[in-house]
């Protein structure tokens, strides 16, 4: 991508073959950047899971508790 960039500032005067190659070329750069960020996202969010079960167990066990103890009320979404 940085080649890219200096080939275009050294060589403003591409033909309009040339743009159009090197459009392509930049958008599937960029298409493949995005999916590596959201693929680095993605494993992030699930090692912060995988992290979580024994708080997220804890809270599961804490809610059950006091449902069984009637102190949970039925909400909807819209009055959370």
């Amino acid at each position: 991508m940085q080649y890219l960039k200096r080939l275009l500032i050294w060589h403003p005067h591409f033909s309009e073959e040339e743009q159009e190659i090197l459009g392509k070329y930049w958008i599937h750069e960029m298409q493949k950047a995005n999916l590596i960020e959201t693929i680095k996202d993605e494993i992030k969010w699930q090692k912060s899971f995988v992290e979580s079960q024994d708080i997220l167990e804890m809270l599961a066990d804490k809610a059950l508790e006091e449902y069984r103890e009637g102190k949970a009320e039925k909400r909807g979404w819209d009055e959370l």
